[in-house]
């Protein structure tokens, strides 16, 4: 029976609310924003039959506490793994939790053994499509007029069918969780401290990357994405690169069953440990 335990951590200033389950290599899972690590729930049951699985939500998202001083959302991933004993870890993010995997594997590359990016943003990525643009007009003035409801259903269309379905095309499940996640973090109270971004953009460092490193694409995203996926499978060397069809932003959430194989097969293939 695998192994399981939850808690929270006080780490730099704030109460983080924790998971780990299972037993083996350490992988940790990053997840988006503003969302919080329920977005991992397929991949936190499955992983578990191999790895020692963990996740958390950030600061001032799910369960965690906001931080009232500056702080560094690395810096929170790194003292949440030394709380709970772990020295080296694998890491899976998707979007903004894909740019945290890489500002972390640059900042502390000897506590990263692989690293797996999925629908990843990049510090520093200025060019935007024009579909990206206008969604991002869109929400900023449901946002201005505080019309949450209206945000919500626009976010959940963009980030799950993406700009190129309709929303009527997802299973509504998968909405109804995202639209839970949504709501309930961006209507929390927000703390006084700021996020402290690293000094260089990402996008100036991925090339430092060199830890193994897979790249997971979405297809019918926001085109920003793909070309993202690209720039950091031409930067990191000897990265890999795999377009998972059908998929939108969310696409741990869409097909799970596709994104699980690819990454336990990517952690697989080197088992042995540095």
């Amino acid at each position: 029976m695998s192994t399981y335990q939850s808690g929270f951590a006080e780490i730099n200033g704030a109460t983080i609310f924790y998971e780990v389950k299972g037993e083996g290599r350490p992988v940790l899972l990053l997840h988006g924003y503003p969302l919080d690590s329920r977005m991992w729930d397929d991949q936190f049951e499955e992983f578990s039959k191999y790895y020692q699985v963990i996740r958390f939500d950030y600061a001032g998202c799910g369960k965690s506490s906001h931080h009232d001083e500056d702080f560094s959302l690395v810096e929170d991933a790194k003292n949440l793994l030394l709380y709970l004993g772990v020295a080296k870890v694998d890491l899976v993010g998707l979007s903004v939790g894909g740019n945290l995997a890489m500002d972390f594997t640059i900042a502390y590359p000897e506590m990263v053994d692989k690293l797996i990016v999925a629908s990843s943003g990049l510090l520093g990525w200025t060019d935007y499509s024009t579909e990206r643009q206008n969604y991002n007009k869109e929400v900023n003035d449901l946002f201005q007029k505080e019309s949450l409801e209206e945000a919500v259903e626009l976010m959940c269309k963009a980030w799950v069918a993406g700009p190129f379905r309709s929303i009527d095309e997802i299973n509504p499940a998968i909405i109804e969780k995202y639209a839970a996640m949504l709501s309930g973090n961006i209507t929390r109270e927000n703390g006084t401290g700021k996020m402290i971004l690293p000094e260089k953009k990402t996008l100036e460092l991925v090339g430092d990357i060199s830890v193994p490193t897979l790249i997971l694409s979405p297809d019918i995203d926001f085109p920003d994405f793909s070309a993202i996926s690209e720039f950091l499978h031409e930067k990191i060397t000897g990265s890999q690169l795999v377009v998972i069809p059908g998929t939108a932003h969310m696409m741990n959430m869409e097909k799970p069953l596709e994104f699980n194989q690819l990454v336990v097969d990517f952690l697989n293939r080197t088992l042995i440990r540095s």
